[in-house]
């Protein structure tokens, strides 16, 4: 399983399919609102224990399980 937030049409908890990219996983969210950017795409993984790193994917990257990607909204 994976998460959308943000500035998604349909925020939540999703499946992990095998090999979806970070913009399929933004796709199963509803896609982008009129607000959201792809350029503000934050993915927060959880490394070994409590440790969580936010990483700025490109869209092709992989998502792994238990990922949470964020959508932030657009400045403009």
């Amino acid at each position: 399983q994976f998460y959308v937030y943000g500035q998604v049409q349909r925020p939540g908890m999703y499946g992990l399919d095998r090999g979806i990219t970070v913009a399929q996983a933004i796709a199963k969210g509803g896609g982008l609102t009129l607000r959201g950017t792809d350029k503000g795409v934050r993915v927060h993984r959880r490394f070994g224990g409590n440790t969580v790193q936010v990483l700025e994917p490109k869209l092709d990257d992989l998502v792994k399980p238990d990922d949470l990607i964020f959508v932030r909204e657009s400045v403009f």
